[in-house]
């Protein structure tokens, strides 16, 4: 028996009612919405509605629209396992509250729309747009991300945390209440928090082990006379008793730069317009998936999308003109909505930079988990789709998948690269 809200005819009229109120639905098809490690914390479908649609008395034209709902996974030790019930209700939160005061910023003088027009969005259900109908695809997130299209999602990065400092700025009251912690309106840290600790132990044992192999494996012949230095600074880095407490201090960490953060920028949550079809869509890229949004540096999504979904080598020839990119975006974005109070943009770039070097390690702390997720192969990867056998005991004893050739080279890049940052 199923156990989570499945649409119906009646429930998408409703939902639909405000926008499209003179349509007779017919007919319901739903699948998937996603596959096999594209989505771990909730279970996505998509379903298509078709019918007819009134555009006068007597008059009907066929009509169809696709909708996109989220609801929690059906085995209780898969919930448990990827503490799904926070992090659903941290997006619901972001939905609800956060998002329309930020979009409300924006009247008349748009800096970021990439976010899916949400129908409804309660404890165990958000229903929204599907986004493949405006021509906007998932990127295969077994491919780094290359400088064009990281160009995009830095652009939109750019926009959305402007949105976030111009709020501070112009309604701090407003601010303070989004993101006083444990408020119903305000996001929460669901992952990296102190409590949780002992929860993931066993998970981050596992990913710390895999990626120190992987360096080990991985170092090239020329760095072979500071191998023990590398692997002595990464060790420092995992060492159990402290990693996880690191982390939680770099996602808590207020400052200048605290926006609302998307908190999880990996290659899955981001979609692309597909080139070849035709469109008035004023955005790149739309954002999904706000259920690990966080209130903490902009530069804890920055050292998200650019440490684990990229490659050393874009890095090494790409870096600081992205940097660069996404400062100037910032910059016309926080001019755009308020220029009566003038940001020096060379501070900024100063504060951008020093925020990098300071959250290069969460970087790191998050490639243990995305770098091996990413890379491996579908079969390889859980399946929320599926029933799950009920744990007995209270630990998370999931594990990332292992690393294989690519995740080992990509690991081993970025390690040497924040070593030689002076960030690690």
């Amino acid at each position: 028996m199923e156990q989570h809200a499945r649409l119906t005819l009646e429930s998408v009229l409703e939902l639909i009612a405000a926008d499209e109120p003179k349509v007779e639905i017919t007919k319901l098809d739903e699948e998937p919405g996603s596959g096999r490690g594209d989505n771990y914390t909730s279970m996505l479908y998509r379903v298509r509605a078709k019918g007819r649609k009134q555009i006068k008395e007597g008059e009907w034209i066929p009509w169809q629209k696709a909708i996109i709902y989220k609801v929690l996974p059906q085995s209780k030790a898969r919930r448990e396992a990827f503490k799904s019930e926070l992090l659903f209700r941290n997006e619901v939160v972001f939905y609800t509250y956060v998002w329309p005061a930020l979009n409300k910023l924006q009247d008349g003088k748009p800096v970021f729309q990439g976010v899916a027009k949400v129908y409804s969005a309660r404890p165990d259900f958000i229903a929204m747009e599907d986004l493949r109908d405006r021509g906007f695809r998932m990127a295969d997130r077994r491919e780094a991300l290359q400088p064009e299209r990281l160009k995009f999602v830095l652009k939109a990065l750019a926009g959305f945390h402007a949105l976030s400092l111009s709020l501070k700025d112009l309604r701090p009251e407003l601010f303070e209440r989004l993101t006083k912690p444990d408020t119903v309106q305000a996001v929460q840290e669901a992952l990296f928090r102190v409590e949780n600790e002992d929860w993931y132990r066993h998970y981050y044992r596992v990913a710390a082990d895999n990626a120190i192999g992987m360096v080990l494996e991985g170092l090239p012949a020329h760095m072979e006379d500071r191998r023990e230095e590398v692997i002595e600074k990464l060790h420092a880095f995992l060492n159990e008793e402290v990693f996880f407490r690191t982390m939680c201090e770099l996602a808590a960490a207020k400052g200048p730069l605290t926006v609302f953060c998307h908190g999880d920028c990996w290659t899955n949550n981001f979609l692309f317009r597909d080139g070849n079809i035709a469109t008035s869509e004023t955005e790149d890229v739309y954002l999904v998936d706000f259920q690990l949004s966080r209130v903490g540096s902009l530069a804890l999504d920055l050292a998200n999308v650019l440490y684990c979904c990229t490659s050393g080598d874009v890095r090494k020839k790409h870096m600081v003109h992205l940097l660069e990119h996404y400062h100037g975006n910032l910059m016309t974005a926080l001019h755009t909505l308020n220029p009566q109070q003038p940001r020096d943009p060379s501070t900024m770039w100063e504060l951008l930079n020093e925020e990098m070097r300071r959250c290069g390690r969460f970087g790191l702390g998050l490639a243990l988990d995305i770098l091996p997720i990413s890379t491996c192969a579908s079969d390889e990867a859980p399946d929320l789709y599926e029933g799950g056998e009920e744990k007995k005991d209270g630990r998370n004893t999931r594990a990332p998948p292992p690393g294989g050739a690519e995740c080992t080279q990509l690991m081993t890049e970025l390690v040497l690269e924040l070593i030689e940052n002076h960030a690690l």
